[in-house]
């Protein structure tokens, strides 16, 4: 006897013809594990020196993107928008479009007045450098 087993989402579609629903009642990044808040999608570095954020924003023009530092957090923000002529029926829709913000708590230790940015390629670099304070320092011995 061969016994066909279906994962219970496929099963409800076919039952149920509820993928549109579906799809307006959750967007596609809840399904994808993925919230609004994680994106864009940041790696944080510390260094000896500074702190690094790295950012990724492909298709959106760095003068769409804006960044914020207040109170300990750096802001990155702005949109993508939806491009033009694109008329014809999705077969599969993944791409996401609109506004976008993302708050990143920073160390204390940032010096905010040489903070840089760099775009390039969709990858933003933001470069944190640390304070003179915070930087490590050898102690001789006597």
């Amino acid at each position: 006897m061969i016994v066909r087993v279906q994962s219970m989402p496929a099963l409800f579609n076919e039952v149920f013809g509820a993928s549109q629903i579906f799809d307006q009642m959750f967007p596609r990044s809840y399904r994808a594990g993925a919230r609004a808040s994680e994106y864009p999608y940041v790696n944080v570095a510390e260094y000896k020196d500074e702190v690094l954020v790295v950012a990724e924003v492909p298709g959106v023009p760095k003068e769409n993107i804006k960044l914020q530092l207040h109170d300990g957090t750096l802001t990155i923000s702005g949109e993508r928008k939806t491009p033009s002529g694109e008329n014809g029926t999705w077969l599969r829709n993944e791409i996401s479009y609109g506004s976008f913000s993302r708050t990143i708590e920073l160390p204390d230790h940032v010096n905010i007045d040489k903070v840089s940015a760099e775009y390039s390629n969709g990858i933003l670099r933001i470069t944190l450098p640390k304070s003179e304070e915070a930087k490590p320092r050898e102690i001789s011995i006597r």
